[in-house]
């Protein structure tokens, strides 16, 4: 980014859940850690008519409805940066609306701005936002020390055909360094922190392979229902909406090649490799190695269709086909209204089989949410006279404020605005877990859907269970 250049920050659904929940509270905290340039504005469109007073007056409000302990003199003056367009994202008159604050904020700041695009509405849009982007010249830049960048949220496509369709479209409008993929989850500290752990530790280095490792367990749990996002949710289900998307992209972390350089592009590549082995279902194998199921009541739910048979909970388990993960299960599951809340990755280490010190394996478990934690299971002699073993933990949590543990989509939107591509997803990765989610969808239907109470653990013949 080029010091003089000011940077515009548009969201398009600029009042939508999304925006008030998370972005304006990730811009507020950037802006008070004096990480925003200095120079920026924040531009919202939606349809809802509304001035550029009250558009800031709904962003306090959205800020201060997340943590009252905020310095309101601060809050004015990051709200103070906000303006607002009234239209809708599918019409190109209100791309020459945002066009025209363009032209005013470049004027007032007298730079070139650089602008970023935050698609912060359904995907069924982005291809029409991209062509509208595209059409009305606002993504283009006119100075060499300017950019234009867009962030778009998962998923990206609906299916492999889908997302070969769209990625067509946005590299046939824009460059690839344009464009950043959104996984959230891959900015969060824990989740960022498996590959310092896994490559940074003499403790664990050597032994991260199927020598020594038994099985690994992804889970995410939710303990909320589709609620009032039925007519979403129908759409879509769980296995597109994290499947595709976090859980393959924590099982690429787990198990990507350490990378000779920590950079962008070594890091996604090696991704990408990952998601390439993985090992596709068959008619075959589907019926033996996934589980899909729905829990009861959920045909109930407001847009959800009468006789939907809509996954909202699915495991799987899948291998890796490379030397390093031979015969090592991967189990994946995830789900809505179940008993509890949980995204964690456990790694479930070969026990000692035989002589005095023969145990249970030791586990490696790390927790994304709801607390951000790392818990080591080992084996110790149990205290007292004869000599027994049993299993202690070691536990490390990030979850302390005095620790500076960063918002995911701080995270986020920081590095769209440096240009710094490794917590996005490549356009190699996105099409690689397509194409094993076909290997999924392709059978799906062949699958006995399964119900389970709202509250419990899910459906009974659960592979996890193994």
């Amino acid at each position: 980014m080029a010091e003089h250049s000011g940077t515009q920050f548009f969201i398009l659904g600029g009042s939508g859940d999304l925006a008030q929940r998370k972005l304006f509270p990730a811009l507020f905290d950037l802006y008070t850690q004096q990480l925003l340039p200095s120079s920026f504005q924040v531009v919202g469109l939606a349809r809802t008519v509304r001035s550029d007073a009250e558009y800031q007056a709904l962003i306090k409000t959205s800020i201060l409805n997340q943590s009252k302990r905020i310095d309101v003199a601060s809050l004015d003056a990051f709200c103070a940066h906000a303006r607002y367009v009234s239209g809708s994202f599918e019409e190109l008159e209100s791309y020459q609306k945002l066009h025209a604050t363009v032209a005013t904020f470049e004027t007032q700041s007298g730079s070139s701005a650089n602008k970023i695009f935050y698609l912060a509405v359904p995907p069924v849009h982005y291809a029409h936002i991209f062509n509208l982007l595209h059409e009305s010249g606002i993504a283009q830049t006119n100075e060499k020390d300017t950019w234009a960048r867009i962030l778009v949220e998962k998923p990206f496509g609906h299916d492999k055909p889908s997302a070969i369709a769209l990625n067509e479209a946005l590299n046939g409008l824009f460059t690839e360094d344009q464009i950043f993929r959104i996984d959230h989850y891959l900015a969060k500290e824990a989740i960022q922190n498996l590959l310092s752990f896994r490559f940074g530790n003499t403790l664990v280095h050597n032994a991260w392979n199927s020598e020594h490792i038994a099985a690994v367990h992804i889970r995410m749990f939710e303990s909320i229902n589709v609620s009032s996002r039925g007519a979403f949710y129908d759409k879509v289900g769980a296995l597109r909406d994290v499947g595709q998307n976090h859980l393959l992209q924590m099982i690429a972390l787990i198990a990507m090649d350490e990378p000779l350089h920590f950079t962008a592009d070594a890091i996604r590549k090696n991704r990408a490799s990952v998601l390439k082995k993985l090992v596709p279902f068959t008619k075959d194998t589907i019926h033996t190695n996934v589980v899909r199921a729905q829990y009861e009541g959920y045909t109930d739910v407001d847009g959800v269709t009468p006789n939907s048979t809509t996954e909202t909970y699915f495991a799987f388990k899948t291998f890796i086909d490379t030397p390093t993960w031979e015969g090592v299960p991967f189990f994946v599951q995830a789900g809505k209204s179940l008993s509890h809340d949980e995204v964690s990755i456990q790694i479930d280490f070969k026990p000692i089989q035989h002589g005095p010190f023969a145990g249970e394996g030791n586990a490696i478990v790390l927790t994304v949410s709801p607390v951000q934690s790392m818990n080591i299971t080992l084996n110790v002699k149990k205290p007292g006279h004869s000599f027994s073993i049993e299993q202690n933990t070691l536990s490390f949590a990030w979850e302390d404020e005095n620790r500076g543990v960063v918002n995911a989509y701080e995270k986020v939107i920081l590095d769209c605005i440096n240009g710094e591509r490794t917590l996005f997803t490549s356009t190699d990765e996105v099409l690689a877990s397509w194409e094993f989610i076909h290997s999924l969808t392709t059978h799906w239907d062949t699958l006995p859907l399964q119900t389970y109470e709202e509250g419990s653990a899910g459906p009974q013949n659960a592979l996890w269970k193994q």
